[in-house]
């Protein structure tokens, strides 16, 4: 049942005619769980309302809006604060967000001409080189490649400039062009996503060799275990993936890498266990879950994280946590595809935290970010150009 007072502080609130003590009891109300059911309902009626005055708004921006309620960006110069991103916590962000919907509507709707309106989001797009030269441009309409006796999009269907049935025989490169991500299903079920700008060299080993993988750019890995006999003994086959800066010891576990030229190489764990060996350097560094290894300058530290904020690339949203706008924006511009120019030098070290999809335009992306207060963009000939607000 709606809670009368709970609605007259949300629209107080949405007038800005609350006073410091009913914002106090507006932020006590929200944290009850019987508010849950309400907030969203006096969600709903704001967009409905919005809905109505901006027709020409796509739908699904809408549909956006409500799951993500402006994907809960905020500027802040604080110490890092480490959020659950649980749907509760997502809501209660919401109600002291909303008041900001009418203001990016009407920002929208003077944007319906603007370059960022025509940038789209990054899709599956790759290329296959392979050692005897042959390059193949993987299909757009596919999003996974099955690395296995032969080679065929995960689906069943055949790639085009393979034979029927080819076996896989030869080292191959695949490579996924800024604007595109790829997923990779190994012979032995272990799972690859390849982000926007990255390359992966898939090394063909004798049954019972380690798993050797190199790679540039961004991947999330899932490996499978897999056994050999050695000496009567069961052991685990070791995983290795290699960057210019480590390699990364696996026996079964799920991680991220991030090793982008000119960039700290940052390994996240989500389970499991690794060991990382820095090049030019033979001892192992073991890696525990919820961790992140920071390799730079030869040289690795290691930071306590929340895995979800550097794997959710591969589930479709940007997840920011007290990031610097640099790394934020470097992510962006390899996704979309664009150049980042900054005004000021200062504005990279801008901190934001949120959750922002990544199957929308780019102008959706950088109101959200404008929407703090803190910057506005402008955009031309694929370069975003950022400025002090």
């Amino acid at each position: 049942m709606q809670n009368p007072r709970f609605e007259e502080l949300f629209n107080k609130y949405l007038n800005d005619t609350l006073t410091k003590d009913e914002m106090l009891e507006l932020q006590l109300l929200l944290a009850s769980d019987d508010q849950e059911q309400g907030l969203r309902s006096l969600i709903d009626n704001e967009i409905a309302a919005n809905m109505e005055e901006y027709p020409h708004v796509e739908l699904n921006w809408f549909a956006e809006l409500e799951t993500n309620v402006l994907a809960n960006i905020r500027s802040t110069r604080s110490k890092t604060r480490y959020l659950n991103w649980n749907w509760k916590k997502t809501v209660a962000a919401a109600a002291l967000l909303v008041v900001s919907i009418g203001a990016s509507l009407w920002m929208l709707s003077r944007l319906d001409n603007d370059e960022r309106n025509t940038i789209k989001p990054g899709t599956s797009i790759a290329s296959l080189r392979l050692a005897d030269g042959r390059e193949i441009a993987l299909s757009n309409k596919h999003e996974s490649i099955v690395f296995g006796d032969e080679l065929m999009y995960a689906d069943g269907a055949s790639i085009e400039g393979l034979e029927s049935h080819e076996p896989i025989h030869q080292d191959m490169v695949i490579t996924v062009p800024k604007g595109g991500t790829y997923h990779i299903i190994l012979a032995d079920g272990s799972k690859i996503w390849l982000n926007s700008d990255s390359r992966l060299t898939y090394k063909i080993r004798s049954k019972g060799q380690p798993r050797e993988l190199e790679m540039e750019g961004e991947a999330f890995f899932e490996v499978a275990t897999r056994y050999m006999l050695q000496n009567n003994k069961r052991i685990k086959v070791p995983f290795l993936v290699k960057t210019p800066a480590q390699t990364v010891q696996v026996l079964g576990t799920a991680f991220n890498i991030s090793a982008y030229p000119g960039e700290a190489t940052r390994t996240t764990l989500v389970e499991g266990k690794v060991a990382i060996n820095i090049k030019g350097n033979k001892k192992l560094h073991q890696l525990q879950p919820n961790q992140q290894a920071i390799v730079q300058n030869n040289s690795i530290s290691f930071i306590p994280v929340d895995p979800a904020n550097y794997v959710s690339w591969k589930d479709g949203t940007f997840t920011f946590s007290d990031e610097d706008l640099n790394h934020i924006l470097n992510q962006i511009g390899r996704w979309y595809n664009v150049k980042i120019e900054y005004e000021d030098e200062s504005l990279r070290k801008l901190k934001f935290e949120g959750v922002l999809p990544r199957n929308q335009n780019l102008n959706f992306v950088l109101e959200a970010l404008a929407s703090t207060g803190e910057v506005q963009f402008t955009v031309h000939s694929n370069t975003v150009y950022v400025k002090r607000k």
